[in-house]
């Protein structure tokens, strides 16, 4: 079985598990390639050799990123592959139920043959900071994710459903903001000189190129930003203020050491049946996975 992986990554968090999907579809005997969206090159891809394909994607604002979806609108698939996606996301509430739903009808008016969905636990790299006792735990959740996702596609078991009425209006009302929000964003974005290193490494790593330094050398934003926060969250000094989002609280500074936070020892459970608040909705994400890891395995371990 051949296999091309296509995805987005604003934060790594997306790369992270293509990497992991990798190296366990390879175990299956797959051949697999990957391919990584640059948002400025949406060239069509040829998938004459390929039998599926993967499709990953983090979940912004209830809906797949803009870059993800302008390269696969730009992309002629051939009829009668195979496809299953591979989302994630730091909130689980059914409201993201349907982020996949606007490339859905691209890969159905193509002819692919989409059979599977998942949707994957992975920290914020907005709004607030998950604690690693939290986030190693998610990981590990995501590891029976990965299980019956091999098993499932592997085997030609579908699981994807018709998305309900309310999820799709929420990624059709809310993920339009996302759409323009960088670039009206941007014009309020700035860089603290007294924090600032000139490291050069918000320049270098963002996706669109979007920052550049004026003729003064001075950091500057263009208009076509992503909001994908990969300079915000990963400058060394946190001098990097992103506009409205900071203002509202919403800036995460520091990336997680996921390979790191994997090989921590497991704790006491911090989702439990008691659990309130934001992180309710994980009850029953837990649950789900675990009842069909029983079921396919034979155990929840």
């Amino acid at each position: 079985m051949r296999c091309l992986l296509i995805y987005y990554t604003g934060t790594f968090n997306t790369r992270f598990l293509t990497s992991k999907l990798k190296g366990r579809l390879e175990r299956e005997g797959w051949e697999v390639d990957v391919h990584e969206i640059d948002p400025l090159d949406n060239r069509r891809l040829d998938y004459s050799p390929y039998d599926i394909i993967g499709l990953g994607h983090p979940i912004y604002g209830y809906c797949a990123p803009w870059a993800f979806l302008k390269f696969i609108r730009a992309q002629k698939f051939p009829r009668g592959l195979r496809a299953f996606i591979y989302k994630n996301s730091g909130e689980t509430q059914h409201a993201n139920d349907a982020s996949s739903k606007y490339f859905l009808r691209k890969l159905r008016r193509d002819g692919v043959k989409t059979e599977n969905e998942y949707h994957f636990l992975m920290p914020y790299n907005i709004h607030f900071r998950f604690d690693e006792k939290l986030v190693k735990e998610m990981l590990t959740m995501d590891e029976k994710l990965l299980d019956i996702l091999v098993y499932e596609v592997k085997n030609r078991i579908p699981n994807i459903k018709r998305y309900k009425l309310w999820p799709r209006i929420v990624s059709s009302v809310v993920s339009r903001p996302q759409y323009i929000g960088g670039d009206v964003n941007s014009f309020l974005y700035k860089v603290d000189k007294d924090k600032c290193i000139d490291c050069n490494l918000c320049i270098n790593r963002c996706p669109t190129k979007n920052i550049f330094r004026d003729t003064e050398g001075t950091i500057k934003f263009h208009h076509h930003c992503l909001m994908c926060m990969r300079c915000s969250l990963f400058c060394p000094k946190d001098a990097i203020h992103i506009g409205f989002l900071e203002d509202w609280g919403w800036k995460v500074n520091g990336g997680y050491d996921l390979k790191k936070i994997e090989q921590m020892e497991p704790g006491d459970p911090i989702i439990t049946d008691k659990t309130t608040g934001f992180f309710k909705c994980y009850i029953e994400t837990y649950a789900n996975i675990n009842r069909r890891h029983k079921e396919i395995f034979g155990d929840t371990d």
